[in-house]
C-alpha cells in the first residue's frame, strides 16, 4: 500500500530497521527519552525563562464566546478504559504539586496518529474534508485484521505541558490471549494511513515526529505554580521534574514488564480497527471538533 520511501517518511525509516518491532521500540525509547533529557536540561538551566503559557487556552477558558483560529483535520486514537484511568492517576498526582495546571478532559484525552491538515481557515477545512473522504471507507479496513498495542507507558515533558507517552510493543507477552503482538507496529499503521491519504490526492502533514506516540494531559495556563516573587524559580521547577521522574518510575515498576513476570494487561494500549480510530475536524487541539463517518461516500 504505501509509496515509495522517497515520498513517503515512514518508509526509510521502517526499511532502516529491516521492519523489526524490537529494533523499532528501541527507536521510539531512544527518542523519547532523549526529549525528556532535552526538556530537563532546559527546565532546570539557569536561563530558563519559564514555562510556556498556552494563551489560546487561556483565552477559551476566559471568554466562551472566543474561537480558536486554529482549524485542523487528525485522525486520532482513542484511549482504552485502562489507558484512561492511568492518565486519570498521572494527572491528579501533577495537579497536587501544580494546582494551576489544565488538566485535559478524560472524554478529550486523544494520541494523533496522522495530521491531515494543520491550523487551517474554515473554509480550507471544508474543501480538505471534501477531498478527504475517499479516504473514509479504507480507513477502517486498512488494519488487515492487525492489532498495534502500545507499552510502556511513561511521562514525556517539556516547557509547555505533560503527555503519557508510549512505545509499539516488540516480543513482550500478554495476560490476553485474544491480543497477539504482530510484526505491525504502530509506525506501520503510520505509514500506511500516510500512504493512503496520498494514494487518494491528500498530502499529510509530515511535521509531527516519526516516533511521536503519546496523549497530552496537561498544559500550562500560568506560570504562578512555578514562579517564586513573581521570577521562575529554579527550586519549583526541580521539584516539577523530580516528581514527573518519581511518577515514571511507579509507571515502570506498575506496569511495565518486568523479568520472570508477564506485564499486567492494563499497561497494554490495543488500536483494533475503526473502533480505535477517530476521525476529527475542527477546532481540535483540546480534544473538540466533530468526528467525520466512516461511511461518508466520496
Amino acid at each position: 500500500m504505501s509509496r515509495p520511501a522517497s515520498l513517503n517518511p515512514y518508509d526509510k525509516i521502517i526499511d532502516s530497521l529491516a521492519g523489526n518491532p524490537t529494533r523499532i521500540q528501541a527507536l521510539f525509547e531512544e527518542e523519547r527519552n532523549d526529549r525528556n533529557n532535552e526538556a530537563k536540561e532546559k527546565l532546570l538551566g539557569e536561563e530558563f525563562q519559564g514555562v510556556n503559557v498556552d494563551e489560546i487556552l487561556v483565552n477559551t477558558l476566559k471568554n466562551p464566546k472566543y474561537q480558536d483560529p486554529r482549524n485542523c483535520l487528525c485522525i486520532w486514537a482513542r484511549p482504552s478504559f485502562q489507558v484512561k484511568d492511568i492518565a486519570l492517576q498521572c494527572q491528579l498526582m501533577l495537579k497536587r504539586l501544580s494546582p494551576n495546571l489544565w488538566l485535559t478532559p478524560q472524554d478529550c484525552l486523544h494520541m494523533t496518529v496522522i495530521v491531515v491538515a494543520l491550523s487551517i481557515t474554515p473554509k480550507e477545512l471544508v474543501d480538505k474534508t471534501i477531498k478527504f473522504k475517499p479516504c473514509l471507507k479504507k480507513l477502517a479496513s486498512i488494519f488487515h485484521g492487525q492489532q498495534i498495542r502500545l507499552v510502556k507507558p511513561k511521562l514525556s515533558f517539556n516547557e509547555g505541558g505533560v503527555a503519557l507517552s508510549f512505545v509499539p510493543a516488540a516480543d513482550e507477552e500478554t495476560q490476553d490471549i485474544r491480543t497477539k503482538t504482530t510484526d505491525y507496529t504502530y509506525l506501520h499503521l503510520r505509514r500506511d494511513i500516510f500512504a493512503l491519504c496520498s494514494e487518494k490526492g491528500v498530502d499529510a502533514e509530515t511535521q509531527k515526529g516519526a516516533t511521536a506516540c503519546h496523549i497530552t494531559l496537561a498544559r500550562f495556563i500560568t506560570q504562578e505554580d512555578h514562579n517564586r516573587n513573581g521570577n521562575p524559580s529554579q527550586e519549583a521547577m526541580a521539584s516539577w521534574v523530580t516528581r514527573i521522574e518519581e511518577i515514571n518510575e511507579m509507571l515502570a515498576q506498575k506496569y511495565w514488564p518486568h523479568e520472570g513476570s508477564v506485564p499486567p494487561e492494563s499497561g497494554s494500549w490495543v488500536i483494533d480497527g475503526r473502533r480505535s480510530l477517530d476521525i476529527r475536524a475542527g477546532t481540535i487541539w483540546y480534544g473538540g471538533g466533530q468526528s467525520l463517518d466512516f461511511e461518508s461516500e466520496p
